[in-house]
């Protein structure tokens, strides 16, 4: 085999496989951020991958260059329709949007007809375009001969290792004048793309959520609020640091950088600027337990408990298996799917994800050394992982389901919060950091006729966002526009014993809220 078609062998395979690729290669290093490090298994693995799949598109290539006419010229046309949606999904994932799966398929049977009837009709002109198409795959491989030595590098590189989890430790002195105690807790929990329209609004058919609907009865609500952001990596920093982050990105040691709004310089991203260290400074104690995010990592020290849980790239691969293990889980993913599974795998993993985290949340919200507590759940986030009708016959969960989970988990974490005897004291947060994102979702897979029907094809961009004080029996709603940026400042005059400022609307009609019980 000469070294042109083995160039074009890796060009034709990291068309498919560009998108587990670029999460390890891009200068955001995603998939080293939001992984438990070393993960040096996985990048092996991909490297098995890409190895082992470019030798037998070689084989094939090899094969059908023997001959520009003959039946085997046939497979040509087969190829490139199997090339052809990869490419526009590897563009459309590029600019941050999604390829519809009706797409793609229209487009795999598109390229395959046009290039049969090419063939058919016009047989000259279907082996230019074959040599074509062979050029197109030379370029897109010669990435070899940085891809391939850059992945190298990361497997053999050494790398930090993340401490084991739950971690525990004692945080930062407080500053002189900070009281100990008698100022209750704070329980912030945060619902990852629960929407408000959902949620309160124009709730789907059958779903009920009576939790939600007690704990917004009892709490000041927002119903025209502004989202921080569309992604997790990004909003959940902005609310921590008080600045919207427009960029976040990973050295190769998973330390974060952020490029905040409306400046070009980067910067690290400094827990000791965030809010769990002004807690710390001010006297509390804090805790999180969180998914996607590595806090434990990117907090450090300014928590005095940590756990978190999620591989945030849903390639399937982790850390902690082996690198022939994580070869294999693209190989048996397509099994899976030309079998019809009715549960995907990112449905598995997302439930071991919500599975791990719970004990650990309740466990936190019972530990009342901990008066500070941030808790972040994969819930309603898709994949779906739960069936409000059991006993039905339907092939796929989905978000209008997981809303009836998330309703079930918060009042699992609040009946956690009512067993302990500072319940009276405490504040509970309750936000998502985005709302549902329909048109990333709506071209998946996954999506249903539940979940059209839901959304009537409309991405209603406001998140969710109530406070419950302590004493709290009655609800107050600011219906004028508000940023959920602003979360940081409320919690930040919260952590000071001050009152929040919401603005004129919400004392309009009636008194000031309490912040906390008196010691």
């Amino acid at each position: 085999m000469n070294s042109k078609t083995v160039v074009q062998g890796f060009g034709a395979v990291i068309l498919i496989a560009v998108l587990r690729v670029w999460p390890l290669l891009s200068p955001h290093h995603s998939l080293i951020y939001h992984n438990f490090l070393p993960v040096r298994s996985m990048v092996w693995g991909l490297l098995i991958n890409l190895g082992t799949f470019t030798l037998l598109v070689v084989l094939l290539f090899r094969y059908l260059q023997k001959s520009e006419t003959g039946l085997r010229t046939v497979i040509w046309a087969l190829v490139a329709a199997v090339l052809a949606p990869a490419l526009a999904t590897d563009v459309a994932a590029m600019q941050r949007k999604g390829l519809p799966h009706l797409y793609a398929e229209w487009l795999f049977y598109g390229t395959l007809l046009a290039a049969l009837a090419l063939r058919w009709l016009l047989p000259v002109a279907y082996q230019r375009a074959v040599r074509g198409f062979l050029l197109l795959l030379l370029l897109v491989g010669c990435g070899v001969v940085w891809m391939v030595p850059e992945l190298l590098y990361l497997g053999l590189r050494s790398q930090p290792r993340d401490a084991e989890v739950p971690v525990t430790r004692a945080g930062p002195p407080m500053v002189h004048g900070a009281a100990p105690g008698g100022h209750g807790r704070i329980v912030w929990l945060l619902f990852d793309e629960l929407s408000y329209n959902q949620a309160f609004e124009h709730r789907f058919p059958g779903v009920v959520m009576p939790v939600f609907d007690k704990l917004k009865s009892d709490s000041v609500s927002f119903s025209d609020l502004k989202p921080a952001g569309y992604e997790t990596e990004r909003v959940v920093p902005s609310f921590f640091l008080g600045h919207i982050v427009d960029d976040i990105r990973s050295n190769l040691d998973g330390e974060p950088s952020v490029q905040l709004a409306g400046q070009k310089d980067w910067q690290a991203l400094d827990s000791h600027a965030t809010l769990f260290a002004d807690a710390q400074r001010l006297g509390w104690t804090t805790g999180v337990v969180g998914w996607y995010n590595p806090y434990c990592r990117i907090l450090a020290a300014t928590l005095n408990y940590c756990f978190w849980a999620g591989n945030g790239e849903w390639s399937g691969t982790t850390p902690d298996q082996t690198a022939l293990e994580n070869a294999m889980v693209p190989v048996m993913d397509t099994v899976r799917g030309l079998q019809s599974k009715p549960r995907f795998p990112q449905e598995e993993r997302h439930a071991a994800d919500l599975n791990a985290l719970m004990p650990q949340a309740e466990a936190l919200i019972r530990d009342q050394s901990i008066d500070f507590v941030f808790i972040h759940l994969p819930l309603p986030h898709p994949p779906g992982i739960y069936d409000q009708r059991p006993g039905h016959q339907r092939n796929t969960r989905n978000y209008i389901d997981n809303l009836g989970l998330t309703d079930e988990v918060l009042g699992e974490l609040l009946n956690s919060l009512n067993a302990t005897s500072s319940a009276a004291e405490t504040t509970v947060i309750l936000c998502s950091d985005h709302s549902w994102r329909i048109p990333l979702w709506r071209s998946t897979p996954q999506w249903s006729k539940e979940e059209e029907a839901a959304s009537h094809g409309f991405f209603d961009k406001r998140p969710v966002l109530m406070i419950h004080f302590p004493g709290q029996t009655r609800e107050r709603d600011i219906t004028v526009p508000f940023e959920e940026i602003r979360i940081h400042d409320i919690i930040e005059r919260m952590l000071r014993g001050e009152e929040p400022d919401f603005g004129k609307s919400l004392l309009a009609g009636g008194t000031a809220l309490p912040i906390t019980a008196k010691p």
